[in-house]
């Protein structure tokens, strides 16, 4: 279970990516509830269950007829958005401007 952490040089590396600045007290916490959500992961993906059954949500069954129909998709523009442009680290032509992320194919 050990292995299974994350590390300092991969911590750092997803903090850099989200572009955060964190304190060293902040850093330390979430590094530290990180690698304990990562080992709740691993308790539970231990779990033995029965391949054949079928995925449900809560444990119970959520069938189309009791279901909340979907919404309509209603477009409600923002009415400052230059507020939020103002605040986002970088922007080009009234656009974020994420940060590259690599990829790497997953095998």
């Amino acid at each position: 279970m050990d292995d299974d952490k994350i590390t300092k040089e991969l911590f750092e590396e997803y903090v850099n990516v989200a572009e955060v600045e964190l304190s060293s007290e902040e850093a330390d916490s979430i590094y530290a509830k990180m690698n304990e959500q990562l080992k709740v992961i691993h308790q539970l993906l231990s779990i033995p269950h029965e391949a054949e059954y079928d995925p449900v949500i809560h444990g119970n069954p959520y069938p189309a007829e009791i279901r909340m129909p979907l919404r309509e998709d209603v477009w409600i523009p923002f009415e400052h958005p230059e507020d939020i442009l103002a605040a986002a680290p970088r922007t080009s032509d009234g656009y974020i401007v994420s940060p590259d992320v690599p990829h790497q194919k997953l095998v």
